[in-house]
C-alpha cells in the first residue's frame, strides 16, 4: 500500500474570514446594545414626563377606580371562597364574616376556614384510604430503594473514569491563572483608568468564571481583547474564534428579540416623535384611559350591587 504523505493547509484565509466575521457581529452586538440603552436612558424617562403632565389627572381617576374595584372584588371572592368551603350559600357567608368582623377576637369560634387547626379537628379520614395509602407508599419506598441501590452502583462505577486527575487539575489551573492575568492587564480598572462599558462589561465577565473557573468563557474574554486590540498573533487558534463569534451571534439574536419587543411600545424612539403625532398619541391614550374608567366603574357597580343584595339579606336574617 502506497504512503500518503499530510499536506499543509495554509490557514491564513480561514482565519482572515473568521477575523473579519467576528468584527462584524461585535459592530452589530454593539449597534443593537446601543439602541437599547438609548430606550433606557432616553426614550422611556422622556415619555414618562410627557405622560405624567398630559394625562396626571385622567390616570388617577383610574387609579383610584381600579383600587376601589381590587378592594370589592377581593371581599367578594374571599366570601364566595368562604361559602363553598362550609357548603353554603354567598348570602349566608356574608352574613358569618360580617358577624366575624364585628366579635372581638378572643370571642371569636374556633372556624377552620380563618383560623390554625385545633388538634384533632382533621383526624376523621377514611381508614380504607389511608391503608391503601399505607400500601402504596410502602410499594413505592421498595421502588425508590432498588433505583437507589442501583444509582449508587452506576455511580461508583463511572466515577474513576469521569475524575480528572491531579495533573490535568495542576495544568486547568495555571491555564485559568495565566489567561487571567493576561485579562488583568488589558481590563484591570487600575490598568485601565479610562475603562469603556464594554471593558467593564467584559471585566466582571471574566471575574464571574475565574471565580466558575470556567475556562472556555475565560478565553472568549481573551479573544474579544485580542480582537479589538488588533493583536491577533497565531495564539488565537480559529477555534476560539468561531467560539467567540458563536457567543456574539447569541447575543446579537438576544439583543435582536430585545429591540422587536421594545419597537412595538409607545415610548420607542420617543425623542423623534414630533408634536402633531403627540397630540395625536394623547388623545388616544386619553380615550383609551376613558374607555376603561367606564368598564371599571359598571364592573364595580356590579359587585356593589351583589353586595347590597347580601346586605339586605343580613339585615332580614337579624330582625328574626
Amino acid at each position: 500500500m502506497k504512503r500518503r504523505d499530510l499536506v499543509p493547509i495554509d490557514s491564513t484565509p480561514i482565519r482572515k474570514k473568521a477575523v473579519k466575521d467576528l468584527k462584524s457581529t461585535i459592530k452589530k452586538v454593539d449597534k443593537a446594545k446601543l439602541e437599547i440603552n438609548e430606550y433606557y436612558e432616553v426614550s422611556k424617562p422622556e415619555f414618562q414626563n410627557w405622560y405624567t403632565s398630559e394625562l396626571s389627572a385622567i390616570n388617577k381617576k383610574v387609579e383610584k377606580a381600579e383600587e376601589k374595584f381590587f378592594e370589592l372584588s377581593t371581599m367578594v371572592r374571599e366570601i364566595f371562597a368562604y361559602a363553598e368551603f362550609h357548603n353554603i350559600n354567598p348570602a349566608l357567608a356574608y352574613h358569618y364574616i360580617k358577624e366575624r368582623e364585628n366579635t372581638a377576637p378572643e370571642d371569636r369560634e374556633f372556624d377552620p376556614f380563618f383560623d390554625e387547626e385545633e388538634p384533632g379537628y382533621w383526624e376523621e379520614e377514611d381508614k380504607q384510604e389511608q391503608s391503601s395509602r399505607k400500601g402504596r407508599n410502602s410499594s413505592d419506598s421498595e421502588e425508590d430503594n432498588w433505583e437507589d441501590l442501583f444509582n449508587d452502583f452506576k455511580s461508583s462505577m463511572g466515577e474513576d473514569s469521569e475524575k480528572p486527575s491531579e495533573m490535568q487539575k495542576q495544568a486547568k489551573e495555571i491555564e485559568k491563572t495565566r489567561i487571567f492575568r493576561t485579562i488583568a492587564k488589558y481590563l484591570h480598572p487600575d490598568k485601565n483608568k479610562e475603562q469603556t462599558k464594554e471593558e467593564k462589561e467584559n471585566w466582571l465577565v471574566a471575574l464571574k468564571n475565574y471565580t466558575d473557573n470556567n475556562l472556555t468563557a475565560l478565553k472568549d474574554v481573551l479573544t474579544w481583547i485580542r480582537i479589538s486590540k488588533e493583536e491577533l498573533s497565531d495564539e488565537v487558534s480559529i477555534g476560539e474564534l468561531l467560539s467567540l463569534q458563536k457567543k456574539h451571534k447569541n447575543d446579537l439574536k438576544d439583543a435582536q428579540k430585545q429591540i422587536r419587543k421594545l419597537k412595538s411600545y409607545p415610548d420607542w424612539d420617543f425623542t423623534k416623535v414630533s408634536k402633531m403625532e403627540r397630540r395625536i398619541l394623547k388623545q388616544e391614550f386619553k380615550e383609551e384611559l376613558e374607555s376603561d374608567y367606564v368598564r371599571i366603574y359598571y364592573e364595580t357597580e356590579k359587585i356593589e350591587y351583589l353586595l347590597q343584595s347580601w346586605k339586605q339579606y343580613r339585615k332580614s336574617i337579624s330582625r328574626k
